[in-house]
């Protein structure tokens, strides 16, 4: 019943928008042939100005399609992913997937086209997780094929468009984007309700408690992605050169002090996770404990299959996860690409800091930035949070990471163009500073007291001076 109503709201706008324009362009026609001029010119501005945005939004929405992209993983090049989603969509009673492709958001999910099947899979998600978690993955997204979810894609897929273009671009009234909000209210219920059908066939595929671990790991594999990308991407999209990407993330995710992170902020995510009545998805936490009360323990351990899902993506061609990451140029190896641009990377993000110094009237050098840390100036460094849902204790752990991470940046700086340190890459932390006499020195363990305790900032100034950092 939702479903149908969510599509009655989605139809309501192509005829509001029909309404809208005929009906006060006939009035307007009617004005005219009245030799009523003026009323007729005021309806027919109403009829472009209320009307012709949602036409037009309809027009290029018309000509949209939903498009596969990404990379393709086809049965020749990556035969043991097709064999585990073969067997999952025989357990959940459904037809596979046609076409599975690797993309880089770290997210997952299904649609139809004229009959043909897509499922997308995130680089993170199958890089990230093992193959027990990647299997319950899998399931959940042949569970909204078996639930008949993806049949309307194509029609709901140009809809959104055209109310989202129509709502945002083209809206000088508001009156498109309070329908966008409704349609997203009545869309959202119906849409829980498929996540939970989806979340059910993946416990019966793929087992309980791989489910529920890879609902809880999709936080943290997103923000190490964001992160990898961030600062490590980043680097060979300075220098113009191609590193081993895919290595690259793995090394990322099998540093220690990387698996103890996500290990670690995985129970906070869930618990901070914002929930709306116009979301699509229910909160983790609340996905989490659905499947807890649905299917409770047993009292014996369930097998999970623990291997890396890593090695699923043999046979990817280097260059095609290149350029999913927008990363062109010639092979460079990570060590060669440190040297090459973390210099400029880290001037970069020091500069940051060094911006918000003087936004704030605290000072762009290092010693003013600690002077302000001592007198409990953290977050006039950040200002204030863009997202008004978060706690205080969320904005200020933010803003401390945030901070450290550029007064690390701002301390490498400083050293190497001093040429007092040169730049070595460090999976567990961006870049480890090394000293003329070999000592390894990692700025955010360095900052990070200060950052934390305003009271630590004399001890942390006294080690910088001892490392040769001037204006402090």
């Amino acid at each position: 019943m939702r479903a149908a109503l969510a599509l009655v709201v989605l139809g309501g706008f192509f005829v509001l928008a029909v309404v809208l324009f005929a009906g006060l362009g006939g009035l307007a026609f009617t004005l005219f042939q009245r030799d009523d001029v003026e009323g007729g010119l005021v309806l027919s501005a109403l009829a472009l100005v209320l009307g012709g945005p949602p036409l037009v939004a309809m027009a290029i929405a018309a000509w949209t399609s939903p498009k596969p992209s990404g990379i393709a993983l086809t049965r020749a090049t990556h035969p043991e992913l097709w064999r585990h989603t073969d067997e999952l969509a025989r357990i959940a009673g459904t037809r596979g997937p046609d076409d599975i492709r690797l993309v880089s958001e770290p997210n997952a999910g299904v649609w139809e086209r004229h009959g043909t099947r897509y499922l997308e899979l995130g680089l993170p998600f199958v890089a990230g997780m093992s193959i027990g978690e990647l299997r319950s993955v899998l399931a959940h997204e042949l569970g909204h094929y078996g639930g008949g979810h993806t049949r309307v894609s194509a029609f709901t897929f140009r809809a959104k468009v055209a109310l989202g273009l129509g709502a945002g671009r083209f809206d000088a009234t508001g009156v498109l984007y309070a329908w966008a909000r409704l349609y997203a209210l009545v869309a959202a219920s119906e849409s829980r309700k498929h996540e939970q059908f989806a979340d059910e066939v993946s416990v019966a595929a793929a087992g309980r408690e791989a489910t529920t671990r890879s609902l809880l790991r999709t936080g943290p594999l997103g923000e190490a992605w964001n992160d990898y990308l961030r600062w490590y991407v980043s680097l060979a999209v300075l220098a113009g050169r191609t590193p081993p990407l895919l290595e690259g993330f793995r090394a990322y995710l099998d540093h220690p002090r990387r698996v103890h992170q996500l290990r670690e902020i995985e129970p906070l995510l869930a618990a901070q996770e914002p929930s709306s009545v116009f979301d699509s998805h229910p909160p983790i936490r609340e996905r989490v404990a659905t499947i807890a009360r649905l299917f409770p323990a047993l009292g014996v351990a369930e097998a999970v299959d623990e291997r890396s899902a890593w090695a699923l993506l043999d046979g990817t061609p280097p260059e095609a996860v290149a350029a999913l990451v927008d990363v062109q140029g010639p092979p460079i190896t990570w060590e060669q690409l440190a040297g090459l641009t973390g210099p400029l990377l880290v001037r970069r993000q020091a500069d940051g800091l060094r911006h918000a110094g003087r936004v704030s009237k605290i000072g762009d050098t290092l010693g003013a930035v600690l002077t302000a840390l001592e007198h409990g100036r953290l977050h006039d460094l950040t200002g204030r949070p863009v997202d008004g849902s978060l706690t205080s204790e969320a904005v200020h752990d933010a803003a401390v990471d945030a901070v450290t991470e550029l007064l690390g940046c701002m301390v490498a700086d400083q050293l190497v163009t001093a040429n007092r340190a040169t730049l070595e890459l460090n999976w567990g932390g961006l870049f480890v500073l090394r000293m003329p006499d070999g000592a390894a020195v990692h700025p955010e363990d360095l900052v990070a007291p200060a950052v934390r305790d305003a009271n630590r900032v004399p001890e942390v100034r006294f080690r910088l001076q001892a490392l040769g950092v001037d204006t402090l």
